[in-house]
């Protein structure tokens, strides 16, 4: 059975997905100029030869999963609760012919079971929209082969507080219009559908959670993983 929480976040993404571009040949634009780039420690573990296989879980549309396939060949299992994201994942695939290497499907992640192993385990800013992100970690990493990856995207509750009081400030003083004109100065988007899909997911999101690096660090060696970089340090290594 659903949580509230999840039925309430699927809704939200349903109405709009995140980095959801107002036409398919955007979408694909996208992908060829390569998201990966911007996860240096995540673009490193692919080109290391140690990568067949990857699952994604909250793909969302599809970005950042067919980028993996298309530039560094490696085969991928997405998933994601909101079937217009789906959809639109798939048509991405079809468009820059890489289905044989991207099997997009939808579902909520505590209910995925799967007997298969992944190289690595990739989930961005889905773990901070459930309502039990230990129960959610402690799940997804049961898919992580071993001597595999997981890659979480997290909010860091000191660096993510000063951006929310600042747009709570803003929604409570001039509601969505004037949050929705603050947030365009600090991130303009030509897309006018990918900016409000990012000013949704960003500002007014219905479900947040926040966690602090030794917080994230305790869990990872309770499941038998070494931490080896964070956006915090420039994901420069640990070791």
């Amino acid at each position: 059975m659903t949580d509230p929480v999840s039925e309430k976040v699927k809704a939200f993404y349903e109405e709009l997905p995140f980095n959801y571009t107002q036409c398919v040949d955007d979408a694909c634009r996208d992908v060829q100029e390569n998201p990966v780039r911007a996860y240096r420690d995540l673009e490193a573990v692919l080109l290391s030869g140690q990568m067949g296989s990857v699952l994604e879980i909250g793909c969302g549309a599809g970005c950042l999963s067919n980028a993996m396939a298309l530039h560094y060949g490696v085969e991928v299992t997405a998933v994601d609760m909101t079937e217009r994201a789906v959809a639109r994942a798939n048509e991405v695939a079809d468009r820059l012919e890489v289905t044989k290497r991207c099997d997009f499907s939808t579902g909520n992640l505590f209910a995925l079971d799967t007997r298969r192993t992944f190289d690595a385990v990739v989930s961005i800013g889905v773990l901070p929209a459930v309502e039990d992100p230990r129960a959610a970690f402690d799940h997804i990493t049961g898919f992580v082969a071993p001597e595999g990856y997981i890659y979480l995207g997290l909010y860091h509750r000191y660096g993510r507080k000063v951006f929310r009081d600042l747009f709570d400030t803003y929604l409570r003083e001039g509601g969505e219009e004037l949050a929705w004109k603050e947030y365009q100065a600090i991130h303009p988007l030509d897309d006018e559908t990918l900016a409000r899909s990012w000013f949704r997911d960003q500002v007014i999101h219905p479900h947040e959670v926040w966690h602090t690096l030794e917080e994230v660090a305790a869990w990872l060696e309770s499941a038998g993983f070494r931490l080896v970089s964070t956006s915090l340090n420039r994901f420069e290594s640990f070791a």
